[in-house]
């Protein structure tokens, strides 16, 4: 006998069903954008008027308003899936090449969290004039509380964060650098104290000359660029075997288009609304947010589905394995902002934000097996833009230059860029000195 149910287990079970289908289908378009509908109102009406007046690329500055939100909501908050705690701690690696468009992007959304870091230093350099001129020398020593991270060292990270137990946000605008950095001052330790960190684990330094320091549950959120010639640099030293790489969430736009001048500007009225909700998400007191029953069988649906089609792949089992951490992380991000834009306190998850957390690490699992796919990769095409990628597939084996101008003129390249171009030796062998190539490869 088929066993009866109620209206709302059907309303319930219908939900999570379209909540399904919709990740299905976001997994079907292979060259999807950033799903920037996942994010309240307010900030969508921010990333396209970005879009529209200064050009802002939606996928880099949407990524930037997420590791914002992710900072300011700090260790203040965390989510209890009904196994264990989730922080909000994202890595982001936002990837393009030289000149298109990365950098201003993500410093405008960090702009929020810039802001009050150039408060909090005019208020340090106040109270040290005052303690350099005070009498009174054992009184404690002023700090300056700094957020954001650009140029440090491993024991002033630890430093900071004793002092700021909200966390802080590394932030480069070539990530490559930052790592390359890990243990110029000492050798070993620096790799695996960032592994550490991504879990929000306890830190213990003990220091022969200080104070010990110890920070429970340290929040360190990582944003910036890199260019796709460098990622393997990025994975060498271990760094694809140790997990250090999977713990990147890649932003990896396909198709750009250049960036045509304007003259305007970002309406200041979605900039200040921005402002508000980042405020509103730093002054979050400490708080969990609990998840129902039918969110849990949500994620197992999702998760029971994803790990066995990524069973027999290595690669495909590595990258789902991450997806499973920021899922929760995710979720709790956009329940915060949404809660927070719209003024409501409950310390429920709701249905939604998970369902646009699943939408969300679809996005971010085509970007990852993008980025290993390029890592993977020996074939010489891959360093190169995709309109010189289809110049290269249309010519022939042997071709004289002359003869192809069309077909350089319709994928915009010419002058000096065509030169360059055609002498790159792994891709062209020049025949003569008037104007016959061969290709290297077919």
């Amino acid at each position: 006998m088929k066993k009866s149910t109620s209206k709302a287990e059907d309303a319930s079970n219908l939900n999570n069903q379209q909540a399904l289908d919709s990740i299905v289908k976001s997994e079907s378009n292979q060259n999807q954008c950033f799903p920037v509908e996942i994010f309240p109102e307010i900030i969508q009406s921010l990333i396209n008027n970005a879009k529209n007046t200064v050009g802002y690329n939606p996928e880099y500055l949407s990524a930037g308003i997420l590791s914002t939100c992710a900072t300011s909501i700090g260790s203040s908050v965390k989510l209890f899936n009904g196994s264990y705690n989730n922080p909000p701690i994202l890595w982001l690696n936002i990837i393009g090449r030289s000149g298109e468009g990365k950098t201003h992007p993500l410093k405008f959304a960090k702009q929020p969290i810039s802001e009050m870091d150039k408060k909090n230093y005019n208020k340090f350099l106040s109270s040290m004039k005052k303690y350099s001129n005070s009498k009174e020398k054992e009184k404690e020593k002023p700090i300056y509380n700094k957020i954001i991270l650009s140029d440090f060292t491993p024991e002033k990270l630890s430093e900071t964060l004793q002092h700021n137990n909200k966390g802080v946000l590394i932030f480069r605008d070539e990530l490559l650098g930052w790592i390359k950095s890990f243990d110029k001052y000492k050798k070993g330790g620096d790799q695996q104290m960032y592994l550490e960190f991504f879990n929000g684990d306890t830190i213990s330094v003990d220091r022969v000359s200080k104070a010990p320091i110890r920070v429970e549950n340290p929040n360190v959120n990582i944003l910036g660029g890199m260019q796709p010639k460098v990622l393997k640099d990025m994975a060498s030293n271990n760094r694809e075997e140790d997990g250090f790489l999977a713990r990147f969430l890649f932003v990896y736009p396909q198709n750009l288009k250049p960036n045509i001048f304007t003259g305007k500007k970002i309406d200041d009225s979605h900039y200040q609304s921005y402002n508000k909700l980042v405020q509103g998400l730093f002054r979050t007191t400490k708080k969990t947010l609990t998840t129902s029953q039918s969110q849990i069988k949500i994620y197992k649906e999702w998760q029971s589905k994803k790990i066995k089609e990524c069973h027999h792949d290595d690669l495909e089992t590595l990258i789902q394995s991450k997806l499973e951490t920021y899922v929760w992380r995710l979720a709790l991000i956009l329940e915060m902002m949404n809660k927070t834009s719209k003024g409501n306190s409950c310390n429920q998850l709701s249905d939604s934000s998970l369902n646009n957390a699943l939408i969300l690490v679809e996005y971010f699992r085509n970007n990852a097996l993008r980025v290993y796919n390029k890592l993977s990769s020996t074939n010489p095409l891959d360093s190169f833009s995709d309109n010189k990628k289809e110049i290269f597939k249309n010519l022939p084996m042997k071709f004289k230059k002359g003869d192809h101008a069309e077909l350089f003129k319709k994928h915009g390249v010419s002058g000096g860029s065509l030169a360059r171009f055609l002498n790159k030796k792994e891709l062209f062998k020049r025949v003569d000195s008037k104007g016959n190539y061969k290709k290297m490869f077919d």
